[in-house]
């Protein structure tokens, strides 16, 4: 939430500040304030054991989500400030295209698969604003990358099913993902964000990671809150 504040709100002009429905979906309620945030419970926690990851995600697109959101992990932190203006460009494209499925806000379209050289990102599919949009191509590894994105609810609804974790969605929903969808992303990442506790860490936090580092000057700061660790 400190990061989200410091990266969305406070490099951003006021001119071009939108109106940002932030919701933290979750199980019991926190005992902490969530302003200008808001909670919804998706039930008890022991319903929805890892492998049923998937259908809490159901639950928040069918209840939750708008049309055309956001959608970030909780431990997905912002590393830098992020590009409104250019976000408010790619919501508008996916309103207006109905075939998008997802639009990647970092590089993980950009980079998948590729090392050091632009993978997906050859060519340029389209452009949008100062954003030059580039295609991940059907049958491209995850289509369905929970890496932080835009994302159309009713197209993401279509490749969701009950029964999967969250690293399943990403491995076996990626098959189920047809040609008529567009799975986009930029060559600029408009929001970049670290990923804290990557599955392969367990509990261990990595505030830098492939080179996406929370400030340390942040992670001072949050330290000194008794944030975290």
């Amino acid at each position: 939430m400190h990061l989200w504040r410091k990266f969305f709100t406070c490099y951003t002009p006021s001119e071009i500040q939108p109106s940002v429905d932030l919701v933290v979906c979750g199980y019991g309620v926190p005992d902490f304030e969530l302003f200008p945030w808001r909670f919804h419970s998706l039930g008890n926690r022991e319903d929805y054991p890892p492998h049923k990851w998937s259908d809490a995600t159901i639950k928040i697109l069918d209840n939750v989500a708008d049309d055309v959101f956001i959608f970030m992990l909780e431990d997905y932190w912002l590393c830098r400030p992020v590009d409104v203006r250019g976000i408010g460009f790619l919501f508008d494209y996916a309103r207006q295209f109905e075939n998008v499925l997802k639009i990647d806000l970092a590089f993980d379209r950009l980079y998948m698969h590729a090392g050091a050289t632009f993978g997906c990102g050859a060519n340029t599919y389209d452009y949008v604003g100062h954003l030059d949009l580039i295609k991940s191509p059907h049958g491209t590894p995850y289509q369905m990358s929970l890496w932080g994105g835009i994302w159309r609810r009713d197209v993401m609804r279509r490749f969701v099913i009950p029964g999967e974790s969250a690293q399943q969605l990403e491995l076996s929903g990626t098959p189920r993902v047809t040609e008529d969808v567009l799975v986009l992303g930029t060559r600029q990442a408009p929001l970049l964000h670290g990923n804290i506790y990557a599955s392969g860490r367990g509990k261990t936090p990595a505030y830098s990671d492939n080179g996406w580092a929370i400030p340390e000057a942040e992670v001072k700061y949050m330290r000194g809150k008794g944030w975290i660790e």
